[in-house]
């Protein structure tokens, strides 16, 4: 039959997997010392600066007939450093198109920070540019009086139409006529000259700024120094430690086997020599004792031997 999971077995076996997942990171490095009498085992990390360390920390292990414990963990911040030129451009807004008034608004140096890169810096004079921010029209009189002297009469033929001030051409509005001279005629006096006062009159128009927009640039160099992974050393101190004597001869049992199948055939050529070493050692004790009968010489003995054997024969 089937079991169903249930909702605390999957978490469970979620968690497992999380765990399984950050210790799959590999050490850069593993030493294994002795260090005035203290049997450490160093395991070195370089991991992302969002990895939580105490998953590099194992717990007690076994290794070559050490048991070891986590002691310590210590941490080293590696850094991205970087350095640039760089340009900001700032906007102000001024009454008036004077210099000295545009400076009181910008500050001579700024300081600058984009999250990355960070520095101070400062105004450029000479990128200074000024332009109207907008403009405000209207419409004004133009007025203008003139004296037409030395008319002989106060005739308006003597007198323009219109005349031009300030390059806008306006019209004749009212004429006075003053008296100039007199002449005699016939023992009264009467006008003999003129002066013709002019009034002309007409529109203007004009157009005023309303403001004045600034652009100026600041310019300097800014750096970068970011946290770009971090290396943790993870110490592990370890205490001998004591096992069965089977524990130990299976391990010696398979040692010896693993010496034998790495150097098979260094092993087999020295015991077929030591196969035929036993043999023909055991066939000479054989013969050595073998028991002797009469008649029996063996030649390959001294002369002394076999004067012996005669001598035996004989008493027989």
């Amino acid at each position: 039959m089937k079991r169903l999971m249930t909702g605390g077995a999957a978490c469970a076996l979620a968690l497992m997997c999380t765990v399984s997942a950050w210790a799959m990171e590999v050490p850069n490095s593993t030493v294994v010392q002795n260090l005035n009498g203290v049997q450490q085992y160093i395991k070195t990390f370089t991991v992302s600066a969002e990895l939580d360390p105490q998953v590099l920390v194992e717990e007690p292990f076994d290794y070559e007939g050490y048991r070891y414990s986590f002691t310590d963990i210590t941490k080293q911040e590696n850094n991205f450093e970087a350095e640039k030129e760089h340009t900001e451009t700032i906007t102000v807004e001024t009454k008036k198109k004077d210099l000295s008034a545009i400076l009181e608004v910008l500050e001579p140096t700024m300081e600058y920070d984009d999250g990355h890169y960070s520095g101070t810096l400062a105004l450029d004079h000479t990128s200074i540019k000024t332009e109207a921010a907008g403009y405000t029209s209207g419409s004004y009189t133009i007025r203008e009086t003139k004296e037409i002297a030395n008319c002989d009469s106060n005739d308006m033929a003597y007198v323009p139409q219109t005349t031009v001030k300030d390059g806008k051409t306006i019209s004749l509005e009212s004429v006075d006529w003053k008296v100039q001279g007199t002449a005699l005629v016939d023992d009264t006096l009467v006008p003999s000259s003129y002066v013709a006062i002019a009034t002309y009159s007409g529109k203007g128009s004009y157009s005023t700024p309303t403001g004045y927009v600034s652009t100026a640039e600041y310019k300097g160099t800014v750096a970068c120094k970011e946290i770009k992974d971090v290396t943790y050393t993870v110490l592990y101190t370890g205490a001998k430690t004591t096992r069965p004597v089977e524990e130990s001869v299976a391990e010696a049992t398979r040692s010896l086997s693993d010496t034998v199948a790495a150097n098979r055939t260094p092993f087999l050529i020295g015991g077929g020599i030591l196969l035929a070493l036993l043999g023909v050692g055991t066939f000479l004790l054989l013969r050595s004792r073998k028991p002797r009968y009469a008649g029996y010489v063996d030649y390959r003995g001294s002369e002394e031997d076999k004067e012996e054997t005669e001598h035996e024969e004989d008493e027989d």
